[in-house]
């Protein structure tokens, strides 16, 4: 692949997260009923609501595409090594997690044990967070034997072993729904600072590769 369109692939774990917390941002603002504190963000694209569509199809689907085209800038970098190619798989399964989120949204609430539709959503979206841990940690052990990537390892470790605390925190929350909301977004906020740190460098860097 061109050296110039992998520079641009790389954006999308920048545009991606961007798109998403501004979609989150604007559709919350019109909810008079939303908290970011308690409720899901899933929430705001859930079925029959106001903003459905908005989180859904602005939101959801276009920046879980981006996040794709980011995981594949970043496979191109692995240069065959094991752990660097199925961590890239693993963040191609997040980008296409959200998308797929996007198109079945959760019920009113998003409470368990709903609709089919419902159902999807919520293992889609367990199988998303855990696909975007797994491939922030892998990448991160394989970054230390990728000298484009090495001065990340660290930085992704961190990353990625924060992020399973998280993770683990929001789920214990789901039947008091206590910061549930909080829980979730911090999460995504340190998922979203890696795509977007390893985006800007793959932006920025790409060209100088001999």
């Amino acid at each position: 692949m061109e050296k110039n369109k992998i520079r641009y692939l790389g954006l999308g774990g920048i545009v991606g997260p961007v798109l998403f917390s501004a979609s989150v941002v604007i559709t919350a603002g019109v909810r008079t009923d939303y908290s970011h504190i308690t409720h899901f963000i899933s929430e705001l694209g859930a079925t029959g609501t106001p903003t459905e569509e908005w989180m859904n199809f602005v939101g959801f689907v276009p920046s879980g595409i981006l996040i794709v085209l980011f995981a594949i800038a970043l496979l191109t970098f692995s240069k065959k090594k094991p752990m660097a190619v199925i961590g890239s798989v693993f963040m191609m399964l997040f980008g296409a997690g959200m998308a797929i989120a996007g198109l079945f949204s959760c019920d009113q609430g998003c409470i368990p044990n709903g609709s089919l539709e419902s159902l999807i959503h919520d293992r889609v979206s367990a199988v998303t967070f855990i696909s975007a841990i797994a491939g922030i940690l892998l990448s991160g052990f394989s970054f230390n034997k990728l000298s484009f990537f090495r001065k990340f390892w660290g930085f992704s470790l961190f990353t990625g072993l924060v992020s399973i605390v998280l993770l683990a925190i929001m789920i214990n929350s789901f039947e008091s729904r206590n910061l549930t909301g909080l829980w979730q977004r911090l999460l995504l906020l340190f998922l979203f600072l890696w795509t977007s740190r390893i985006g800007i460098h793959i932006f920025k860097n790409t060209e100088q590769i001999s």
